[in-house]
Formats: structure tokens, sequence, C-alpha cells
């Protein structure tokens, strides 16, 4: 195995979880690894820059620490291994191990899978326009201020945050158009996947990370129908499913009114329009030996 970056959110999930997890890995990987811990928003996507070297980057954190970590590596000759410690965890989940033993085992093996990733393009209501890579979720309406009242008021409680805020938060309706030329629809809820998992929730029965398709979810929902489509996702069952559940190579979504957009656990303030593309095997990934 090649040396490797372990980038460590010491701010991701409970407290101190992180650093835990960086100290177990570094007693598994030995000379083989190094450590560096993030200290402010950005400094993933930075650390990630500044290590042509490795061979590859272990995110330690959450959804948003994979998606900064992402954003920097070169994904041409670099791979990633996870040590999920966020709230939410999805790329973890679907890949199988989103417990420690399972992830610390994943970064010591030599397996690898080759997983689709998001690339999206923002545009916000100052004209300006950003294109991100991520590996799990952007969201509008629901899901967006699920993850913003969990990180806000519930963060204390780890990975049970945002299914406890998922309780809380009463649905709201936005006008937006979904897919180019659409006309205009009130959602609650727009979610464009390429994971199975959205945080907690197995929200997505089709989806794999390797189908070169994104996984779309379109709800309207008034907040006790909202809790009822919860129950059935934990549940396992069908019943209660969105307006809409489709798969595409791409979609486009456009707001009438700027709007939260969550992107991998991370959230970003008046967007207007968001245009997201499959890039199908779009980096190498670490995963449990089968």
């Amino acid at each position: 195995m090649s040396r490797w970056l372990a980038i460590v959110n010491p701010a991701a999930g409970s407290r101190g979880a992180t650093r835990r997890l960086a100290r177990r890995l570094a007693a598994l990987l030995g000379a083989r690894l190094d450590v560096a811990e993030t200290t402010a928003p950005g400094d993933g996507l930075r650390l990630a820059r500044q290590g042509p070297g490795y061979g590859g980057f272990v995110a330690v954190g959450g959804d948003g620490t994979i998606a900064e970590v992402l954003n920097g590596m070169d994904r041409r000759r670099q791979a990633l291994a996870l040590l999920p410690a966020g709230h939410g965890n999805c790329l973890a989940r679907d890949l199988g191990i989103a417990n420690p033993a399972g992830a610390l085992a994943a970064c010591a093996a030599a397996e690898t899978q080759d997983i689709d990733v998001i690339s999206a393009e923002i545009e916000f209501a100052d004209g300006r326009i950003e294109q991100r890579l991520c590996a799990s979720t952007l969201a509008i309406g629901y899901v967006a201020d699920v993850v913003a009242l969990g990180r806000r008021r519930f963060a204390w409680l780890g990975r049970h945050a945002y299914a406890t805020a998922a309780i809380a938060v009463r649905p709201r309706r936005v006008p937006l158009r979904v897919g180019a030329g659409a006309p205009a629809a009130a959602r609650t809820n727009v979610v464009i996947n390429n994971t199975a998992h959205l945080a907690n929730f197995r929200a997505f029965q089709r989806a794999r990370l390797d189908d070169g398709s994104l996984d779309v979810m379109e709800a309207d929902f008034a907040w006790p129908r909202q809790l009822l489509h919860n129950l059935a996702v934990l549940s396992g069952s069908g019943r209660f499913g969105p307006a809409a559940l489709w798969q595409a190579p791409s979609v486009v979504v456009e707001c009438d009114t700027p709007v939260r957009l969550m992107i991998d656990g991370e959230l970003e303030q008046g967007v207007v329009r968001v245009h997201a593309r499959c890039e199908p095997a779009g980096v190498r990934c670490h995963v449990a030996r089968r």
C-alpha cells in the first residue's frame, strides 16, 4: 500500500469521534499514514490539493468532509477511503462500512471499487456559478431544512441528529421546475441522489453506486404525510411514496426564488439553479473485503 494522508475533521459528528478514529487508523497503518486536521471549511479541499504525492486520502468525518476531499484530489490516480463519523454517512452506508470496524478494515484492505459521483453546476442569485463534485446528495426543501435543523439544534445526538430533526421539520412548498423546460410546480422536497441512502434512510431502493444514473425524488407532502413516508422508508415499505421517483443521467432544477441547497451535508444559500450530472466511475474507493 502506498502512503496515505488522513484528513480529519474534528468538528464532525459527536465530540472527539474523529480523533479517536484517526488514532485507531494510525495504529493500524503506522508509517504509511500521515494525519492532518481541518480547522475551517475548505481545509479538506486545500489539504487534498496540496497532497499530490499521496496514493490516496482517508476522509475522517462526515459527508461534507468526503466532498471536500473529493473536490481536491486527483481522481485519475488517487484513491479514497472513508472513516465515517458524521451525522449522515450516506456513502459509507452504501459501501457497507458505516461502523468503525468495517471502515478500518476497508482502509487496510487493497480492494477498491469505482463509483459514480455527481458533478453539479450551481447558479446563485448574485450571478455566481460554481462547479462542485459530491458523492451522495443534493437537496432542496424538506431534506435541506432537516439538515439545517439537525446541525443547529441536534448535533449533540451524532448519527441520530437528522432522524430527530426529520420529525420536527414541517415541510414548506417551494415553486420550482424539475427538468429543462418543465412547467413550474410547487414541491416540498426535491432530492438528487447518487447513493441509496439519504442519511439514516434507505430512500432509493433501486440506486447503485455504479449504475451511471442519478436517482431523483420529488415530493409535495404536508407534515403528517411526510412523517408517514419517513416511517415507511425506515420499515422498507413502498407505501406513502413520493410524487415522483425516477432515474436519469442528468437533471436540471430551476427555482423561482433563491433557495437553500444541501450538498453532501453542507448548506448553500441563495441558489436559483442546479444542473447535476452523473459522472460514471468518477472515483476509486476502498471497500470492505468481500
